[in-house]
């Protein structure tokens, strides 16, 4: 059953991820053209904002569904409902929390935009609206939480889709007739609430109890655990808050919005390839966690090397592909020749997509231990990092130097948590799982140079059967060496089986 409910969930969040990508595309195109690079630049600094802002919820909802996995693997109704009643309240406080925080930033909130042509009563509704649908989202997506813990995530997944489907219609359609944003943030606030409100009426008919126990109180003693783990999973969401949403503040704040916004389309196409593969370690989480409850060190060992291995094939084809294609595909097919990036830009944000997806693993097996307090030791350390590089290189260096503070980053969390599961949880040594690491690096570095070179030497006419032909070379080639190179070892072998399995 653990087996279905991975394969089901990740089928569902993959595909919405996809469906999202392709109509994503076409919505900030429109954008681009129809509104300028301005207006996504402030798309981009106001999610930013709203993100920081939002740090108050940060540490319940893993607390939460942390707690809900062995409640629901002992069918413990009673503790569901109180989980749930807890998680209700707190949302609620947090609601009113960030409302206070945003109304707080609004008067200031334009300075965050350096050399816009905005009014100031734009920004400020525009903010508004951004603030608004926040907030209307904590009052109603709790309940989503109990989905995903009860490894039925892929029904949360296809009403995001349906959600996030409708708003890029209104992009697309109202700024092609209009080019209203206003309006557009409005059928998105609409469109959201009554889709959450669908979920709610779901989860009450899936689970019955939770409206007869709807003020059933946690006991004491959980609640003193509930609130240990979110002091530390708080600090840890707020560091990486910090980590995630800066980059688009400094590059606004050191450069100019439109900076940001020719940014925003390059990182719309790396964010896009890691939402595909969130969304696959999302959906397999809560079936490792189930999988922890049985305390078998050596099978979550071995486990985590053969995750660590797909995700280095999907890492590796990522890489190529988005280091040859990236650029051709905005100059060329996407948006224009005024679009276009520095190439030290596009190696970095591969870079930094890269060891984000092969770290993806080793985060997942964090999530479902309780190692909370670890974790946020090392989000503050990894949060600094990223600040002190990103300001330093800022002014010499440019976008460039912005995403070299994020790398850096991305590194000390991978070392330490390393450290921290191997040494502190398994009690093993992490030698063999280093040196996969860095095999997979190395080989994937070497995969991105020789390929660049012959995709390079093909796109030369730069039309659309030559970016075709690049493109089948890069999905071809990539997952060609890596299976001539890895198909004896046992890790590829146990892949197919699992395959085979599945099937």
């Amino acid at each position: 059953m653990r087996l279905k409910n991975v394969f089901r969930n990740s089928f569902f969040s993959m595909l919405s991820q996809i469906v999202l990508i392709v109509v994503g595309f076409f919505s900030q195109r429109v954008m681009n053209l129809r509104m300028g690079e301005e207006l996504v630049g402030m798309n981009g600094v106001f999610s930013n904002v709203i993100a920081i802002l939002s740090v108050s919820e940060l540490g319940i909802s893993t607390a939460v569904v942390y707690h809900l996995y062995k409640a629901l693997a002992e069918k413990n109704e009673s503790e569901i409902a109180a989980l749930m009643n807890l998680y209700r309240k707190a949302y609620y406080i947090f609601a009113a929390v960030i409302t206070a925080l945003g109304i707080a930033v609004l008067p200031v909130v334009h300075y965050f935009l350096k050399e816009n042509s905005f009014t100031l009563g734009y920004i400020r509704i525009v903010f508004f609206l951004w603030l608004a649908r926040t907030v209307l989202s904590y009052l109603l997506s709790y309940r989503r939480s109990i989905l995903i813990a009860d490894q039925r995530e892929y029904i949360v997944s296809i009403v995001t889709l349906t959600a996030n489907v409708l708003n890029y219609l209104s992009v697309i359609i109202i700024l092609e007739l209009i080019q209203n944003y206003i309006l557009v943030l409005l059928i998105n606030i609409f469109v959201e609430a009554v889709l959450n409100i669908w979920i709610s009426c779901y989860v009450n008919r899936a689970y019955p109890f939770l409206k007869k126990m709807y003020k059933k109180p946690l006991q004491k003693q959980t609640i003193s655990k509930i609130a240990g783990d979110i002091k530390n999973i708080f600090v840890t969401r707020f560091s990486a808050k910090i980590l995630l949403s800066t980059d688009n503040l400094i590059i606004s704040g050191f450069i100019n919005v439109a900076t940001v916004g020719l940014y925003s389309n390059y990182c719309l196409i790396t964010n896009s390839v890691i939402n595909v593969l969130v969304a696959l370690s999302n959906a397999i989480q809560p079936s490792v966690g189930n999988m922890f409850i049985e305390g078998d060190n050596e099978k979550n060992y071995r486990v985590l090397r053969q995750l660590t291995f797909v995700f280095f094939l999907l890492a590796g084809f990522a890489a190529v592909s988005l280091f040859c294609l990236i650029t051709p595909f905005v100059t060329d097919l996407w948006l224009g020749e005024k679009y276009r990036m520095d190439m030290f830009i596009t190696m970095w944000l591969v870079m930094n997509c890269f060891i984000q997806i092969l770290g993806m693993p080793l985060s997942v097996m964090m999530g479902v231990t309780g190692l909370f307090q670890k974790e946020r030791n090392l989000s503050v350390i990894a949060a600094a990092a990223n600040l002190a590089v990103s300001l330093a290189l800022v002014k010499p260096f440019g976008v460039s130097g912005v995403l070299a503070g994020t790398f850096v980053s991305y590194i000390i969390q991978l070392l330490f948590r390393i450290r921290v599961f191997f040494y502190e949880y398994l009690k093993m040594d992490c030698k063999k799982y280093i040196a996969d690491l860095i095999q997979y690096g190395v080989l994937s570095i070497l995969e991105i140079a020789g390929i660049y070179v012959i995709t390079a030497n093909i796109y030369q006419q730069k039309n659309m059967l030559s970016f075709f032909a690049i493109f089948f070379l890069c999905i071809f080639l990539p997952n060609f060496i890596n299976s001539v190179i890895y198909i004896k070892s046992w890790r590829f072998k146990s892949i197919v089986s699992l395959i085979k399995g599945i099937k």
